[in-house]
C-alpha cells in the first residue's frame, strides 16, 4: 500500500513541474489547466489497481473519469478562449500563472480523487447507489457540457458581441457549467459510500464560490455593464433558482 502513495505522489508532483515548464514556455494558461485535469485519471487508475474491489465498479468508475478527462481536453482544446480560464493570463501576475499548476495538479490529483480511496474498496457488485452515482453523473455532464455547448455557438453568431447569453442553461444560472462540474463531484463523492467523499465536491464548491465565480462576475460586470447588473438581477448565480 505504500508503494500506491509514493506512485501517487511521483506522478502529481512530475504532472505540476511538467505543467510549470509547459506555462513558462507556452505563457498560457491553458497548459496549466492541461495538466491539473489530466493527472485525474492516472490517479484513478493507481487507486484501482492497489484495490481488491469490485472489477465491475472499477471500470465504472474509470470510464466516468475518462469520460469526464476527455471531455475537458475537448474544451480547453478548442473551446478554450471562450472559457473564463482563458482570461486569467491577464488578471493574474506572473509569479500565480507559474504556480497555478502546482495548485490545480494538487488539488486534482489528492482532493478531487479522494473519494476514490473508498470508492475502489466497497465491497459488493454494483448497487443502487452506484446508480444513484451514475444518474447524478448524467446530470452534471447535461450541464457541464450542455453549457460549453451553447456558448460556444453563442460565440459564433456575428451578433453576439457585447452580448451577455441569458438563454437556455444561462438562462437558469449565470455558471450552469460551474454546476454541473460540481454534480460531477458530487457523484464521485457519492461513490465513495461515507462522509469523507464530500471532501471533494465541498472542495470544489467552495474552489467556485471563493475564487472562480468572484474573478469570472468580475470580468463580466466590468465587459458588459447594465446588461450583466441586470442579469444578475434575474438569475441565480450557481445552483437554478437557488444559490
Amino acid at each position: 500500500m505504500q508503494e500506491k502513495w509514493i506512485l501517487l505522489l511521483f506522478v502529481i508532483e512530475t504532472m505540476a513541474i511538467a505543467g510549470i515548464i509547459g506555462t513558462w514556455v507556452s505563457k498560457d494558461t491553458r497548459v496549466s489547466f492541461l495538466f491539473g485535469f489530466n493527472v485525474l485519471l492516472p490517479v484513478t487508475f493507481l487507486h484501482v489497481l492497489y484495490s481488491d474491489g469490485d472489477p465491475a465498479r472499477h471500470t465504472l468508475l474509470l470510464a466516468m473519469v475518462g469520460i469526464y478527462q476527455i471531455r475537458m481536453n475537448f474544451i480547453l482544446i478548442l473551446w478554450y478562449r471562450n472559457t473564463a480560464a482563458a482570461k486569467l493570463k491577464d488578471i493574474l501576475p506572473p509569479a500565480e500563472i507559474y504556480l497555478l499548476p502546482v495548485l490545480l495538479t494538487n488539488v486534482a490529483g489528492w482532493i478531487y480523487c479522494l473519494p476514490f480511496v473508498w470508492t475502489v474498496d466497497r465491497p459488493g457488485p454494483l448497487d443502487r447507489l452506484d446508480l444513484i452515482v451514475v444518474c447524478v453523473y448524467v446530470l452534471g455532464t447535461i450541464f457541464h457540457f450542455g453549457s460549453d455547448f451553447q456558448k460556444h455557438r453563442f460565440k459564433q453568431r456575428p451578433d453576439s458581441y457585447g452580448r451577455v447569453l441569458d438563454t437556455g442553461f444561462w438562462g437558469i444560472s449565470r455558471h450552469p457549467n460551474y454546476f454541473g462540474d460540481f454534480l460531477i463531484y458530487i457523484a464521485f463523492g457519492l461513490s465513495a459510500g461515507n462522509f469523507w467523499g464530500f471532501i471533494s465536491p465541498l472542495a470544489n464548491l467552495a474552489q467556485y464560490l471563493g475564487d472562480a465565480i468572484p474573478k469570472s462576475e468580475k470580468m463580466s460586470s466590468e465587459r458588459y455593464g447594465k446588461a450583466w447588473e441586470d442579469y444578475t438581477q434575474r438569475t441565480k448565480s450557481l445552483i437554478p433558482y437557488i444559490l
